[in-house]
């Protein structure tokens, strides 16, 4: 016993020594003690981190003992006021070992400094992209964040970290099905959700028909999902909003990071333009998969073609101290073509100029410039009818944001402007010797306008608040042709009596009030409860007849027959954490009420439509639920396990028999989908390996069947039920992947294996009806688009950095 003693006391002796080397206190000094002094000064600087040079997004700023509630942003700067006087300054973060400065405060004061990285070698960690304490402590509801890293640790298809694909495992976010792009996000549309890049607003988002995200997480951050209240600055759709935080280049040493898969082969490169003031990032995808589809025993596949590409480019300025300047493009593009049936053709650019400064001691501005392209195309290429369509939407953005912020409360106020310019659509031959003539249909303009204000209180230690609102404006602008319709009689063509024609100005004008409010009230240290309400009004939707969204979908402005839409959003959630935040516990529930929600007459055309209104018809929508998560955020075995309920339904509510489905009844949204279960495991091995684990479940997506069908003249004629009354077969997947770190290179590569669809599950996408042999019956069959199992590969190396 005494033996075992003095082995306790040797080791906590060799810590303490071991640990007072690591953490001793840093000394500033700032101005001189005598004199007189103001209530507070600032003390303000960047955290970096010391390999790399990037700055440190969520680096706690500890004051004597206490977190102050200040945290680095995504640059890694912070901004305290502090008394005069003495202080201890503690700088913290979960995966860096904590900075401790003893600080003589009797001036503005600047403290830059870098973090090493904590040694771990029995257990995993989870870099947190926040406080980790955030899920309890931030008083809006319904936000998820993750960082690239821990994107990186899902079991990903064809071995690429993909942000939808990890944001589709989340509670409270799903798909409507594989081979479709978007995110449905607690019953909302794919339309209705704001993806932003930094703020600056995005129209498409995939690649190869919504497998894989176009955003390359080499060169992307973190990612924050907005479900149940967004901040006033962020408006212009009725569900959610996504923002996409962009990495910043190496202010400090070149380096990069090369790789090759599955599906795709990739460079990253960054580094200093001019050290410590400016530094650029690079990054690069080309695809590589059609040696996948020659491997199909169907010719149709085997005569099929993918390709896709995407580009990033950042350019990053420090001006002076507290003031920085951003210029950066992303480009993607995509070609898919179907042996010789069909095929499609699109790509998206978008460039921006941002700006973010500290004006004074409390005082910052944020402000951007943005241009964006979206450009698509839909092909025919055979026989003498081949064709192709062309349509898209080029957009500019600006938006400034003041900002005034102290110990307990901040305000921000600022406005935005969208100009959306929709691209003619036309119809033209595929190649010289078709006989399809020329055709083309103008589309709309419109400008939409927003000032908003938002106010962030602490009212206390355990009561905080976020309020605010936003006023919205859009106005459609001319030249433009609007048809007039006879006066108590549906909208439809056959109705049509007459057009005008407007050379300019406002065709039609909308406007909304859009209040946002959450309340958050803690009991205790690791538990609280949250509250809130948000208005959304949406002027833009994408307009698709199908049950998903595809590359091709048409962006519509709003328009005199198509108003805008709105929702009311009211969100309620307990959450609790226990061991020291490293286990999370929540339940969210949800209610959202549509109005003016669009959907579309059966066999609906919205190609080459000068009067797409005849096709729509117009109703309300609502969406309730509740998530339920665990996590498990920090040791050997991290993960989680999400179980959302989520119902979605719409009616519509036009006067006419013409402009009703299912006799103006509810019915199941496409993306209805009651139950979904998402279970994630990851497991840090000895020494440098990490095995992923994921298990998705839902529940089948509705769809309208064939109840009969009868002959005429030798012809089957089906007869289909009311709108989404069955459902297809439920979805059910398992995934696994394992990584090998430093493989080949001690400065860092890595060898991922993956397996997509582990149990080969023919997971239907769709079900249709056809006739089976020489029977006059028609028979359901399932449509699945991935039915086998998909292994893949993945090798990436770092290239450069500071070792060399």
């Amino acid at each position: 016993m005494l033996k075992a003693k003095l082995i306790f006391s040797f080791l906590l002796f060799f810590w303490a020594i071991n640990s007072y080397a690591q953490t001793d206190s840093l000394s500033f000094q700032f101005g001189k003690k005598e004199g007189n002094h103001p209530i507070n000064y600032i003390l303000t600087g960047k955290i970096t981190d010391k390999k790399s040079g990037e700055g440190i997004d969520g680096v706690g700023v500890h004051v004597d003992g206490f977190y102050s509630g200040i945290s680095t942003d995504r640059f890694g700067t912070y901004f305290i006021q502090l008394a005069p006087g003495e202080h201890k300054v503690t700088f913290r973060h979960t995966s860096k070992i904590p900075v401790f400065t003893q600080v003589s405060l009797f001036d503005n004061g600047i403290i830059s400094i870098s973090m090493e990285e904590k040694s771990y070698e029995l257990e995993g960690v989870v870099v947190l992209s926040d406080e980790p304490d955030r899920n309890v402590r931030n008083p809006i509801t319904g936000i998820e964040k993750l960082t690239t890293r821990e994107l990186k640790a899902i079991p990903a298809f064809l071995g690429e970290a993909d942000i939808f694909k990890g944001l589709q495992l989340l509670p409270g976010v799903s798909s409507v099905g594989e081979g479709t792009s978007g995110i449905n996000v607690r019953g909302a549309k794919t339309d209705q959700n704001l993806l932003l890049m930094d703020e600056v607003l995005v129209l498409s988002s995939n690649h190869a028909l919504g497998f894989l995200s176009a955003f390359n997480t080499d060169v992307t951050e973190s990612f924050t999902l907005y479900k149940g209240n967004l901040p006033s600055n962020l408006g212009g759709r009725a569900g959610s909003a996504l923002n996409i935080a962009m990495r910043s280049g190496s202010k400090e040493n070149w380096s990069g990071l090369a790789g090759i898969g599955t599906s795709n082969a990739k460079l990253m490169l960054e580094g200093p333009i001019q050290k410590d003031k400016a530094s650029i990032i690079i990054g690069g995808r080309v695809s590589n998969a059609n040696w996948l589809l020659q491997q199909a025993r169907d010719l149709d596949i085997k005569n099929s073609k993918l390709n896709f590409h995407d580009a990033y480019i950042g350019l990053n300025w420090n001006l002076a101290q507290g003031h920085d300047l951003e210029v950066n493009t992303l480009i993607t593009g995509d070609y898919f073509k179907f042996s010789d049936e069909f095929g499609y053709d699109w790509s998206n650019r978008v460039s921006s100029i941002k700006y973010k400064g500290i004006l004074g001691e409390q005082l910052s501005l944020k402000a951007l410039l943005a241009n964006g392209e979206f450009s698509n195309t839909f092909f025919d290429p055979e026989g003498i009818d081949a064709a192709q369509v062309e349509n898209g939407m080029d957009y500019q953005q600006a938006k400034v944001t003041l900002v005034w912020a102290s110990d307990r409360f901040s305000i921000s106020n600022g406005a935005e402007l969208v100009y959306y310019s929709g691209k003619s659509e036309q119809l033209s031959p595929f190649f010289e010797g078709s006989n399809v003539a020329t055709e083309q249909v103008g589309k709309e303009q419109g400008l939409e306008s927003a000032i908003f204000s938002s106010l962030e209180w602490d009212i206390s230690q355990n009561t905080a608040i976020v309020a605010g609102f936003r006023y919205s404006f859009y106005s459609q602008k001319g030249p433009d042709t609007v048809f007039v319709y006879r006066e108590n009689a549906p909208i439809t063509r056959e109705e049509t009596i007459g057009q005008e024609f407007f050379e300019g100005g406002s065709l039609a004008k909308y406007n909304g009030f859009e209040p946002r409010i959450s309340l958050r009230q803690n009991f205790g240290q690791n538990l609280s409860a949250k509250l809130s309400y948000s208005r959304l009004n949406q002027y833009i939707q994408s307009v698709s007849n199908t049950f998903g969204p595809t590359p091709i979908d048409l962006w519509q402005l709003s328009t005199r027959y198509i108003p805008p839409q709105r929702s009311d959003n009211f969100s309620f959630g307990i959450f609790r954490n226990s061991k020291g935040n490293e286990w999370e516990f929540s339940v969210d529930g949800f209610y959202r009420k549509i109005q003016n929600q669009v959907e579309y007459k059966d066999f609906a055309q919205i190609f080459l439509n000068p009067q797409m209104e005849t096709e729509l018809v117009f109703g309300e929508g609502r969406a309730y639920g509740a998530e339920f998560m665990i996590k498990k955020n920090l040791g050997v075995l991290t993960g989680w396990l999400a179980y959302t309920y989520s119902r979605s339904f719409f009616r519509s509510l036009g006067e006419f028999e013409e402009k009703q489905i299912n006799q103006g009844e509810w019915y199941p949204s496409n993306y209805d989908k009651p139950h979904e279960i998402n279970f994630i495991l990851s497991r840090k091995t000895y020494p440098r390996g990490l095995f992923n684990f994921s298990v998705n479940y839902a529940s089948g997506r509705p769809v309208s069947a064939v109840n009969s069908s009868y002959i005429l003249n030798g012809l089957v004629i089906p007869e289909y039920s009311e709108r989404n009354q069955y459902r297809i077969p439920d979805y059910f997947r398992v995934d696994i992947s394992y990584t090998f770190e430093k493989v080949f290179s001690k400065k860092g590569d890595s060898l991922n294996f993956s397996i997509y669809n582990l149990l080969g599950r023919r997971n239907a996408y769709s079900v249709f009806w056809q006739k089976d042999g020489d029977s006059r019956q028609l028979r359901p069959y399932r449509l699945a688009v991935l039915g086998a199992i998909f292994p893949s590969i993945t090798y990436s190396i770092q290239i450069g950095g500071e070792n060399e």
